[in-house]
């Protein structure tokens, strides 16, 4: 069994420029202690590697307006996402790997690296209902256009404010805190985060699968 699939070639959902998705981790498991061993989707520019999208500005195909870009991070003197984009997205980029949707064992965790809004509806569901479960997030949940993703994926938020707009659209979330910040009301901790005491992975925990699972919000202190 090979250990990645390409299972999408096509226009961004966002822009319309060319991207790919990849699932890795089907044979080989992952090796991220937080997430424990599940495969990872991957959504890339086509054409360059991200180290040089995120330069250019083509990661905008892939992560639409999240605050975290870095082009836009600078710019608003926010903290960069924490994908080191040189290690593993870099090398997903550059290995080939043939074209189909897998039927996997594990579950999957959506966005690894990218927006899985970028992709089409139809394809992220397949992959989904082809895993043993799975956990997702997007930046885009402001856009009434991917409101169907509410049902795959959390709203990321990054303040109170966002938190509040994307629960009134129908969203559950997942909010980033600092450390001096408290829980909202019909918020929890995130189980496999330090300040839960790493109570589980979330393989083995799952809550983070939009309005499929019937639970609270999730929130985390920013690492």
């Amino acid at each position: 069994m090979s250990n990645g699939a390409t299972i999408y070639n096509g226009p961004s959902q966002i822009n319309g420029a060319d991207i790919k998705a990849v699932i890795t981790g089907i044979a080989v498991d992952s090796q991220n202690v937080k997430t424990g061993p599940m495969a990872q989707l991957w959504i890339l520019a086509a054409n360059e590697r991200p180290t040089d999208a995120a330069k250019s500005g083509a990661d905008s195909a892939v992560c639409g307006e999240c605050p975290h870009r870095p082009l836009l991070a600078k710019a608003n003197n926010v903290k960069e996402c924490y994908v080191n984009l040189g290690q593993a997205p870099n090398g997903v980029y550059k290995t080939q790997y043939d074209s189909d949707i897998p039927v996997t064992k594990k579950a999957l965790r959506l966005g690894a690296y990218g927006e899985p809004t970028a992709l089409p509806f139809e394809i992220v569901k397949s992959a989904v209902d082809n895993a043993q479960g799975h956990t997702g997030y997007t930046h885009q949940w402001h856009n009434r256009k991917f409101r169907q993703f509410q049902s795959l994926l959390m709203a990321s938020v990054d303040s109170p404010i966002e938190a509040v707009d994307a629960q009134s659209m129908g969203w559950r979330t997942f909010r980033v805190r600092k450390p001096t910040d408290g829980l909202m009301p019909g918020e929890i901790n995130c189980p496999a985060s330090k300040e839960s005491g790493f109570l589980t992975t979330c393989d083995d925990c799952r809550l983070c699968a939009g309005t499929s699972r019937k639970a609270k919000n999730i929130s985390i202190i920013e690492h």
